[in-house]
């Protein structure tokens, strides 16, 4: 599917359409568990994410929680945080939400 039509679609859906979409997805993942269901509502939750670049304000939103992501990983790769740190906080004792 091409840009414009997740554009298409996301004005269909509006932008309290496409939030209660990516949050019954995120439910899912929550309440099923597993890494494969993770990816996979994962790369639902992204086409979602390229639906709501119709509307400014929600691209806005979500280029910067894209960036603050990258920004963690960057702190990974340099060492600041450890995969325990940003995966499984339950062995670490500590979570790292930006």
């Amino acid at each position: 599917m091409r840009i414009k039509q997740k554009r298409i679609a996301g004005q269909i859906m509006g932008r309290d359409g496409i939030s209660a979409r990516i949050l019954l997805l995120a439910e899912d993942i929550v309440s099923n568990g597993g890494y494969k269901n993770a990816m996979k509502q994962a790369g639902r939750i992204s086409v979602l994410v390229d639906a709501a670049s119709f509307d400014d304000y929600w691209k806005s939103k979500a280029f910067a929680g894209s960036g603050n992501e990258s920004d963690i990983l960057d702190d990974l790769i340099n060492g600041y945080f450890s995969k325990d740190d940003l995966c499984f906080p339950e062995k670490s004792g500590s979570a790292v939400i930006k």
